[in-house]
């Protein structure tokens, strides 16, 4: 079955710029471990591997994606939808190692869009595992509303938003992937926001959505 393509899905039209061309790379991000995996994805300039942590990539546990990284260049967080709710003290052991780049990588036909429809199959799976019934419905019924999305694009804008106003000394690149060949591209707010102070950010997105801990 061949991959779904942005390119074929009406939904990502006209909300993406893609990267064709070095001089399509923000300037923020030129001359940073981010430029060297987009160089990597987009143009197959082969990443080397590194002394020492360069890059933070949050991406999603979508299976059809794999990273193209060496050994010692970047830390990987991958969670359902790419949201790293819960992950802050991951993030802030990666802080201490020096890491000031974070990548966060959305994808197409996300399957944290369809998670009302398979909710009975998350119960079944884990009261297949031995479960409570009921304990299985709470958990799928509480978990799938942090981690559903009903727009792949909208749900990386807002986390990008969480995580600038939660920690404010790194550069942070939203990018999104095209399954169908790996290819990244630029969403299309990601300049407007750029350009806006973490103060003035608190009006994009809901403080509930700032901060959760375990």
């Amino acid at each position: 079955m061949p991959l779904p393509s942005i390119s074929e899905d009406e939904r990502y039209k006209g909300r993406l710029q893609s990267i064709s061309s070095l001089d399509d790379i923000p300037p923020e991000w030129r001359d940073t471990p981010i430029e060297k995996l987009i160089r990597s994805e987009n143009f197959g300039h082969q990443l080397q591997e590194s002394t020492q942590p360069e890059l933070l990539i949050a991406t999603c546990i979508e299976f059809r994606y794999a990273l193209p990284i060496p050994r010692m260049f970047a830390y990987v967080i991958r969670r359902a939808s790419g949201r790293l709710v819960g992950s802050e003290f991951s993030i802030a052991y990666i802080l201490s190692a020096g890491v000031r780049h974070f990548v966060l990588i959305g994808h197409n036909d996300c399957g944290m869009t369809k998670v009302l429809k398979k909710q009975n199959d998350l119960i079944n799976a884990l009261t297949e595992q031995g479960w409570p019934q009921d304990r299985a419905e709470d958990f799928v019924y509480s978990q799938s509303e942090r981690h559903m999305m009903k727009d792949e694009i909208d749900g990386l804008r807002r986390e990008y938003i969480r995580l600038r106003r939660l920690f404010k000394k790194v550069t942070i690149a939203p990018m999104f992937v095209d399954l169908a060949d790996t290819k990244l591209f630029i969403p299309n707010w990601y300049k407007e926001l750029s350009q806006v102070d973490e103060e003035h950010l608190s009006d994009k997105v809901l403080d509930v959505d700032l901060l959760t801990l375990q």
